[in-house]
């Protein structure tokens, strides 16, 4: 296998640890280290082998546009950073492989090893990893949780800056003290009422669904689903892009996908895409049946409601809603992890690209603190729709 590696200085601090760092192109000549490392530390869904590999098949992603930053210390495996090459506006930016379709991202790090490392010689390491990228104007990593990049040494070596957006978790050791804190008298009734008014249509019925080719026809189900309530909105389905579903198809079957279902007489009404990872579940899409009718039942919260239940009750620690602000997040999750955001130019135009996104992310923050300029912006968001990244962009 072929790579672009790099030693330090010839008298370093760290000598002693052999460390190097190497970029790679394919993802089959580091699947070897990313397993080592993926066993015992991984903890959000975007560090998993099985989801990245699931998107470039899914896009057809060459070789030539992928960077995979592995560093070794003693020649075993410590930290792995996956980046994909896109252009944009045309600039090459370097950035997480699967874009807004998660809420989080952070490399994959040993970080007990990790940790014996000084800030100094960790900033070092990463500058030394960005350097060996070859056509690339930017590195753009964001939604980072915050603790992770202190941990990991991308604050020490880059700065960084705090994003407006957080990701919403429900955490608990069990569905009681969930139910218990997160539910009052009010909330009972209401869902005891809407859970009547579904069971007055026919008879309901709830599962965990796991990878296999039922998965596959109820994620066929989830997307017309949610292409009709996008239609009906006046949105454009950002998931209409065929590489999407196929990306979606393939994380549930190499990437521990699990799915949420809630069936009216045997009918699809209503599902969750979760991915496993870190003991917990990352939620990734919702759908609900796009009737009217069946809406007064609330077919969506009714399925979450027994989601939670037997995710907590079935050993999961947390759920994972992702980012931006709902109905359901304010109900269930009780912590708001915050974001960040690191911006490394690698050329002139880089640089002034870097300083455009923080702007631009200063400016996002002030509009989702302003209520008006934020209805503003949501009501220009539904009339124009967003472009969501095919697997091939």
């Amino acid at each position: 296998m072929s790579a672009l590696s790099a030693m330090a200085d010839p008298e370093p601090e760290w000598v002693s640890a052999k460390a190097s760092v190497s970029v790679y192109q394919r993802i089959e000549d580091v699947s070897d280290a990313w397993r080592r490392l993926e066993g015992p530390n991984c903890t959000l869904a975007s560090q998993k082998y099985g989801l990245v590999s699931a998107w470039i098949e899914a896009g057809e992603i060459a070789a030539a546009d992928c960077a995979f930053i592995v560093i070794e210390m003693a020649g075993a495996p410590v930290a792995l950073l996956p980046l994909v090459r896109r252009r944009a506006y045309g600039l090459r930016v370097a950035t997480w492989f699967t874009g807004d379709h998660l809420g989080s991202y952070a490399p994959l790090i040993d970080l007990e090893r990790w940790g014996t490392v000084s800030d100094g010689e960790q900033a070092r390491l990463w500058r030394q990893g960005f350097a060996l990228l070859a056509r690339c104007d930017l590195v753009h990593l964001p939604d980072i949780p915050a603790a992770f990049a202190q941990a990991s040494g991308l604050s020490a070596a880059f700065g960084g800056r705090m994003l407006s957006d957080g990701v919403h978790i429900s955490r608990y050791g069990d569905w009681a003290s969930c139910d218990a804190e997160r539910r009052d008298k009010r909330r009972r009734k209401v869902d005891r009422q809407q859970g009547s008014k579904l069971a007055g249509q026919g008879e309901i019925g709830f599962e965990v669904v796991a990878a296999g080719a039922e998965a596959d026809g109820i994620i066929d189900t989830m997307f017309a689903h949610r292409a009709e309530r996008f239609k009906v909105q006046g949105i454009r389905d950002p998931f209409r892009y065929g590489p999407i579903k196929g990306f979606y198809k393939r994380a549930m079957q190499g990437a521990g996908g699990i799915l949420h279902v809630l069936r009216l007489d045997g009918e699809v009404i209503a599902v969750r895409y979760n991915i496993e990872a870190g003991g917990g579940l990352y939620s990734l899409i919702t759908s609900m049946h796009p009737s009217p009718e069946m809406q007064f039942g609330s077919p969506g919260k009714q399925n979450l409601l027994r989601a939670m239940e037997a995710s907590f009750d079935g050993g999961y620690g947390f759920i994972d809603m992702g980012k931006g602000e709902s109905d359901e997040k304010r109900l269930w999750c009780n912590e708001k992890q915050p974001l960040m955001a690191f911006a490394h130019a690698l050329t002139p135009i880089g640089r002034v690209a870097a300083a455009g996104l923080a702007v631009g992310e200063r400016a996002k923050g002030a509009i989702k603190n302003h209520p008006e300029l934020f209805d503003m912006y949501r009501k220009l968001r539904a009339r124009f729709g967003g472009r969501v990244h095919s697997a091939r962009t």
